[in-house]
């Protein structure tokens, strides 16, 4: 990551500041984050969205002070990459390392776990279904129409339990 650095704007924001700081802390982020953000969607920069997807830190129940470092460049693109691998930013990646808190899965991993228990909650909502339609047939004692259901009960004890093993480790690496 030679060669990059950090671009600073400073925006006039013509009356929208108190709108701008209520949407940063309903969302749980600092303004800079905010800014990136929306930025960073408006000229959907996909490569860059990682950086914008960190978080600063920044809440109102904390104080913040800005550090400085002097560091090799090898360390410092470490730094970076390691960062924005896990979506933090460089100040939430580094508090944590000396916090000795637990770092968060990479970015992309995370994505794709929620992704599979998305996925895995809409098997869950077709078997709930595929299960009342099969009630109500057999309340009506359609038994025939009921048959194309049958197959599905059998392997859903197996799907119920892995939806329940990936729920489980999802929420357990939260």
């Amino acid at each position: 990551m030679a060669g990059t650095s950090r671009d600073r704007v400073t925006i006039d924001l013509r009356g929208i500041g108190d709108a701008v700081r209520a949407a940063a802390a309903g969302r749980g982020m600092g303004i800079a984050q905010l800014v990136r953000r929306a930025v960073v969607m408006s000229l959907d920069l996909r490569a860059t969205a990682a950086v914008a997807a960190g978080s600063d830190g920044q809440t109102p129940a904390q104080a913040m002070t800005k550090l400085t470092l002097r560091l090799p460049q090898a360390h410092a693109d470490a730094l970076i990459l390691n960062a924005v691998t896990l979506g933090l930013s460089y100040g939430e990646y580094v508090a944590r390392l000396v916090d000795g808190s637990r770092l968060p899965q990479p970015l992309a991993e995370r994505q794709a776990d929620r992704g599979a228990l998305i996925e895995s909650n809409d098997r869950m909502a077709t078997l709930s279904t595929d299960l009342v339609a099969l009630v109500a047939l057999l309340r009506q004692a359609k038994v025939e129409q009921a048959r194309p259901y049958r197959d599905r009960l059998e392997t859903a004890d197996a799907e119920i339990r892995r939806h329940i093993d990936r729920a489980s480790a999802l929420i357990d690496r939260l």
